[in-house]
């Protein structure tokens, strides 16, 4: 794919025109060329969907540089306002925890989400521990969302609904409950029934699978008012298809949330582009971010930063990031990846990593990273008591 793209022009948006048509069009054209793959014919052999959304950000990239603004302003808009980070996949994992969190005081904000697959009946249980907990308490809780897995059953969807409209709590709290892909049937009739059921209740579903695209929106449309959407840039193959997809969906008369997924490892660069990205949709509700440590190593200087409950891309042209390119061949090392000669085994890797000359700036701050990581935020606070 770099290979094709070397060399093609990239054209300037006429008018009111973004460059995610155009980036897409590039891309669009090497992959034929590659390929054989054309919006008329597949070819048996096609690239895989990341592949296409990694170079459309590589592109829009360059395309931004060359503007001299971010790709957040080229694509979104003159704003450069934050976007509120809803990133709590993590809280659900231990409910214990968060529930001794919550009767302490703390205050707990945004979507809290279970990403493993739960039952109706443990999800019921799960939610009305969670809103008793919050009642009386200081919260900025949005909603909750359950994963259950294509698992569930008519029975079991009105049992759930039926249990979390009992207390009440939800509509006094205020807060919404998503349950995430919960049939595994895909029928006009039987989905009729949930949604009645679930009418005049904050309980909605979340369409997840197979929410790939634009076409799978179509096939889909009788659904597209009652239910929210989770989709996945990566496997919608671009930034410019996540974007249609929500003008197909309100076309259809979508008027839910969208909920941006992405894939597990999250990299602190997938963050700016998935900010970008949710700022440039009208309906995003909830985004994953991370600010984990990558291995030792950041891949990307600087990173987005957050402002109270705001976060915010640092400022600078395209994605205003530079990357390591000594964590970026650790990263590829560690991952096996392709280089031009095919795979590259494990030994001749390492090799070449040690006999590579760097020219890369953010050595020094990879030797500082390398001693922080050896404490934790807390330990290394403490040991700073009075330094100064």
């Amino acid at each position: 794919m770099a290979r094709g793209l070397t060399g093609k022009a990239l054209p300037v948006p006429a008018g009111e025109q973004k460059p995610t048509r155009q980036v897409r069009e590039v891309v669009q054209q090497v992959v034929s060329e590659i390929f054989g793959y054309t919006e008329e014919g597949i070819s048996q052999q096609r690239p895989s969907p990341s592949v296409c959304f990694a170079a459309e950000c590589a592109l829009l990239d360059i395309f931004a540089k060359q503007q001299g603004v971010s790709v957040g302003q080229q694509v979104a808009g003159a704003s450069e306002d934050g976007m509120v980070r809803n990133v709590f996949n993590d809280r659900l994992k231990n409910t214990e925890k968060l529930l001794s969190d919550i009767a302490g005081g703390k205050v707990v904000e945004g979507w809290l989400r279970r990403g493993r697959r739960i039952d109706a009946d443990k999800a019921s249980a799960l939610v009305n521990s969670l809103l008793f907990a919050l009642g009386g308490k200081q919260h900025a809780v949005q909603g909750i969302i359950l994963n259950a897995g294509q698992r569930w059953q008519l029975d079991d969807w009105k049992r759930f609904c039926d249990d979390i409209s009992l207390t009440g709590l939800v509509e006094k709290l205020g807060v919404e409950v998503v349950v995430e892909d919960p049939f595994a049937e895909i029928s006009d009739t039987f989905y009729r029934e949930a949604f009645a059921y679930a009418k005049g209740k904050r309980i909605r579903i979340m369409l997840a699978k197979p929410i790939w695209g634009v076409e799978s929106i179509r096939t889909l449309a009788p659904y597209m008012p009652y239910v929210d959407l989770k989709v996945t840039p990566q496997k919608a193959g671009g930034f410019h298809e996540v974007l249609e997809t929500e003008r197909e969906a309100k076309a259809l008369g979508f008027n839910g949330g969208i909920f941006l997924g992405n894939l597990p490892n999250t990299t602190n660069f997938n963050t700016l582009v998935m900010l970008a990205l949710a700022r440039s949709l009208e309906t995003c509700r909830y985004f994953p971010a991370t600010f984990q440590k990558e291995r030792k190593v950041r891949l990307v200087h600087p990173r987005a930063e957050r402002e109270g409950q705001q976060l915010v891309a640092p400022d600078g042209a395209g994605w205003a990031t530079n990357v390591c390119r000594s964590a970026l061949r650790r990263r590829m090392m560690f991952h096996r990846a392709y280089g031009a000669e095919g795979r590259i085994p494990d030994r001749d890797a390492r090799k070449a990593l040690l006999r590579s000359a760097f020219d890369d700036r953010f050595l020094g701050r990879e030797a500082e990273q390398g001693k922080r990581f050896k404490y934790s935020d807390e330990k290394l606070a403490k040991a700073l008591e009075g330094a100064n």
